[in-house]
């Protein structure tokens, strides 16, 4: 009977350590992380434009967890490549940059055999095109800058595969909370003035899904991006009015994969 007792005791032990190793497993960690992604990349402003190529990235992120399951967490993003353009005729090869950062407050909450992570805070995207040139039917082109800033609203679900391995999900939506569009169209020559529109509606979506084990993660991407159309503004000419413009309504695909390294 006493050996039968003992074993009892030993299982449930053994059972409750595998569970509190699997639970260490999914709840937010303390540290940084590095990642490298490559994707393939579209703006496109519907029946005018569209701009389309590959993207090289580099990623950080560093987390702090604090008492009670809350935790701070910072993201960086840098993507670079070059693009085609497809419109006023078409050109290859345009410079197209973006850099991206965002910090965040969250807390985790055990969900059964998982954990959801849930976080909100303040995101910037910065995006450069420079298009400058002619295209093949002669059209002048110009440097573009995008400014987002925004709301990013997510949840993280952490499910553990087995003691060493988890499968991590991450939806984000992000509300755009002031835009800020800045046109040298003095690049075209012609004596045009460089504007500045403000784009004040807008949302952006953030997918991934990662296999995680030890260190290392790896799994595929998606962000979105839907903006539309800014307030218009006064074009001058050598000093004369010439018109009005606004930068139309668009939108911006991005799907890639991920390696990154906890340390």
């Amino acid at each position: 009977m006493k050996e039968v007792f003992a074993i009892s005791v030993s299982i449930i032990a053994m059972l409750v350590a595998n569970a509190a190793r699997a639970e260490s497993l999914l709840v937010t960690q303390t540290g940084n992380d590095i990642g490298l992604s490559l994707s393939s990349y579209q703006y496109q402003e519907p029946s005018i434009m569209s701009s389309k190529g590959a993207k090289l990235g580099l990623d950080a992120r560093t987390i702090r967890v604090l008492e009670n399951g809350h935790f701070l967490r910072g993201d960086l993003r840098y993507a670079f490549g070059s693009v085609d353009y497809t419109g006023s005729g078409t050109v290859n090869g345009q410079q197209d940059w973006y850099i991206e950062s965002r910090g965040v407050a969250g807390r985790d909450w055990s969900v059964g055999e998982s954990v959801l992570a849930a976080y909100a805070g303040l995101g910037y995207r910065y995006l450069a095109n420079d298009a400058r040139g002619t295209t093949s039917t002669g059209a002048a082109g110009y440097r573009r800058a995008s400014n987002y800033f925004y709301l990013p609203i997510g949840v993280t679900h952490r499910y553990a595969l087995d003691e060493q391995a988890r499968l991590v999900t991450e939806v984000e939506y992000d509300h755009l909370l002031a835009g800020r569009q800045s046109s040298k169209l003095s690049d075209a020559g012609f004596g045009l003035s460089d504007v500045t529109n403000k784009q004040s509606s807008g949302y952006g979506l953030k997918l991934s899904a990662v296999y995680a084990k030890d260190n290392w993660a790896i799994g595929p991407y998606a962000h979105y991006w839907n903006i539309g159309q800014s307030d218009t503004v006064a074009v001058y000419r050598n000093g004369a009015l010439y018109g009005f413009g606004a930068e139309p309504k668009n939108n911006t695909v991005e799907f890639g994969l991920k390696a990154s390294q906890r340390f």
